[in-house]
């Protein structure tokens, strides 16, 4: 997801770009994701919650420019989403989270047991309450990638995949180019955007990226019956409605390294959980499960920007669990970088922080 966005926005800019990928586009975590677009609840001036929110704010006209240029539909809604109390704990925590919310003059509200069920009447009786944030949004994060992909190359950009990077290319302390398995391919800069795999090639000329991968898992069900209008959202995970009227489950998060299988166990852990709260998943069908790594940096921020150390190698990874959310933002960013734009943003997400520690 994030190279294909960079590579769209710098052919956008003009900017000659030859996009690598190891297997197919948009089959790795990007594809085993949710699609839920959705900023902090309180805005506040730190860069990443900034970031998230001048993201999120550019989804609209990003879903338009893509479908007007390539022709796929990324699915982008406002759906909202309500985040379900379980415990009373977790009626006390949303409830004090909205009047914070009010307070700061948001729209997140809360709902008592009456409410969430008026509003979504499928969830299961064990529920307390909710808290309802209208400004959720959510995108078909599959056509996503492609979206940005194919508009890449229709601004001129060079699209290899399966066409794996083994190593990088160096002259002194610069990095001229990427190492294939049986080919060298040159260029003035080189954007490290392989997800966890990045901590390896830059490894191989002893840079320092530290990504990690963490395992999420996705299944698709097709409700039986009618599905439900908003993304709901606890501790546990979340459920998301699609516009075909099938639904994504999420719920998990595992540090394993680079496995990335579906297990039996985890299929059935995530099943009980959601046909807990909507009993009449029981009747669904199960269209697929996909298991994706994310990439992880030691304080779940992206790293963005110059690698510590070489000239021509720089870096966008590390988005964690909001590389969907951040795909656009991050790929303007990366391409301002490019072409000599202000980015100082950029600054407050150098992989230089980890260093300083």
């Amino acid at each position: 997801m994030i190279g294909c966005s960079i590579a769209y926005y710098l052919s956008k800019a003009g900017v000659k770009v030859t996009l690598l990928e190891r297997g197919q586009i948009g089959m790795e975590a990007s594809n085993a994701a949710s699609g839920v677009l959705s900023s902090p609840l309180l805005k506040s001036d730190d860069p990443y919650t900034r970031m998230s929110f001048e993201s999120l704010a550019m989804f609209p006209d990003v879903a338009q420019e893509l479908r007007e240029t390539c022709g796929v539909d990324v699915e982008f809604s406002r759906c909202g989403e309500l985040g379900l109390a379980l415990t009373d704990d977790e009626v006390s925590e949303y409830q004090g989270l909205g009047i914070k919310v009010a307070e700061a003059g948001g729209s997140g509200r809360w709902m008592d047991f009456e409410s969430v069920h008026d509003y979504e009447p499928q969830v299961g009786p064990e529920i307390l309450g909710g808290f309802y944030m209208p400004e959720v949004c959510k995108v078909n994060n599959q056509r996503l990638s492609l979206a940005f992909a194919r508009s890449a190359e229709w601004h001129g950009a060079q699209i290899m995949q399966a066409t794996e990077a083994v190593g990088l290319v160096r002259s002194g302390l610069t990095i001229t180019g990427v190492r294939l398995p049986d080919d060298e391919i040159y260029a003035d800069n080189i954007i490290l955007a392989a997800g966890p795999w990045t901590h390896a090639l830059a490894e191989s000329v002893g840079g320092d990226i530290p990504v990690r991968p963490v395992r999420g898992l996705n299944l698709n069900l097709q409700p039986a019956g009618r599905s439900f209008q908003s993304v709901i959202h606890g501790s546990w995970g979340m459920l998301v409605p699609r516009a075909d009227g099938s639904i994504i489950v999420g719920a998990s998060v595992e540090e394993v390294g680079f496995d990335n299988r579906v297990s039996a166990g985890a299929i059935q852990d995530v099943l009980e959980v959601a046909t807990s709260l909507i009993p009449s998943l029981r009747d669904a069908t199960l269209n697929w499960a996909l298991a994706g790594l994310r990439p992880g940096s030691p304080d779940d921020a992206p790293m963005l920007g110059a690698v510590p150390g070489w000239d021509g190698l720089m870096v966008a990874t590390g988005h964690y669990r909001n590389g969907i959310l951040l795909s656009p933002v991050t790929g303007k960013l990366m391409a301002d970088l490019i072409v000599g734009k202000d980015t100082e943003m950029i600054d407050h997400f150098s992989a230089r922080r980890f260093r300083e520690q």
